[in-house]
């Protein structure tokens, strides 16, 4: 379907009416009823957009992210894809007004969305980064563990509340956060509901930088400017090969590095301009 002399992708064309074609064509913007769907100059940017409840998780929510996310992943122009809040908060984390004791059982469809949406953002080829700002809480941090990169303000609040209101979690919470931070700690802070603010998370390795409020933004866009100058190619690669390696053993998956294909389109072209810019001092 066209939408003047734009195609717009199959995945996306229920939200026809609500896309928007700037100035230059490559920028389309898609106000969908939960989110903000963008994308520009090979970055997709999805921002969770209902600020009256801190941008709590709803099941529309998660059908919305999951159709963002396929035409992301499905886009060969997109190479990294930013997500973060709108208003004061990442996210608040699952509604719980708007979600059933049996939705969160194994085979409830709130929960299955959220995993299917989970395994997208896990298997992308694409470059992750959260980018996170005021509350980010139990369902919400176990969606920033999917993330290749997490970047969040100082005062940022982490937590995990899965103990306080007898929720089991389903999206990965008690294996990935134990992984990222270690077993005792993760322990911790799921069994006290602990907060911990931005920096606290940096110390943990939860998120990778913790920054001041006001430059945050600042420094996520030179982030991804700084991968977008690297090769792409090479870097989808050797992102296969992290995540092979993290579900293996240390033998295994040194052996899927030794084993993986070392022959990439653009190699020949980036060594080149390396010894241009070598010689030319």
């Amino acid at each position: 379907m066209d939408k003047g002399h734009i195609c717009v992708p199959y995945i996306l064309q229920n939200y026809i009416e609500y896309i928007t074609f700037m100035a230059q064509p490559a920028i389309i913007i898609i106000t969908m009823e939960n989110i903000i769907y963008e994308k520009a100059d090979g970055v997709a940017r999805i921002t969770l957009n209902r600020p009256n409840v801190l941008n709590a998780i709803n099941e529309h929510m998660l059908l919305e992210l999951r159709d963002a996310l396929r035409d992301a992943e499905d886009d060969p122009h997109v190479k990294v894809l930013v997500v973060k809040g709108s208003g004061r908060a990442f996210s608040a984390g699952v509604d719980l007004k708007s979600t059933t004791p049996e939705g969160f059982q194994k085979g409830g469809e709130f929960m299955e969305v959220g995993m299917e949406v989970g395994n997208l953002f896990t298997h992308m080829s694409k470059v992750t980064i959260a980018q996170v700002h005021g509350y980010c809480f139990t369902g919400a941090l176990e969606m920033m563990l999917f993330f290749d990169m997490s970047f969040c303000t100082e005062d940022t609040q982490f937590g995990d509340t899965h103990a306080k209101w007898a929720v089991m979690p389903r999206w990965g919470m008690s294996q990935r956060l134990a992984r990222r931070v270690g077993i005792n700690k993760a322990k911790e802070l799921t069994f006290r509901a602990m907060r911990i603010k931005g920096l606290e998370a940096e110390r943990l390795g939860l998120v990778n930088r913790a920054f001041k409020e006001d430059e945050l933004e600042e420094n996520v866009n030179g982030i991804v400017e700084e991968i977008l100058g690297n090769s792409f190619e090479a870097i989808k690669r050797i992102k296969a090969l992290y995540n092979g390696g993290w579900e293996t053993t240390l033998k295994e998956g040194l052996l899927l590095e030794y084993n993986a294909d070392s022959r990439l389109g653009d190699t020949g072209e980036n060594l080149s301009n390396f010894q241009d810019k070598k010689f030319k001092g």
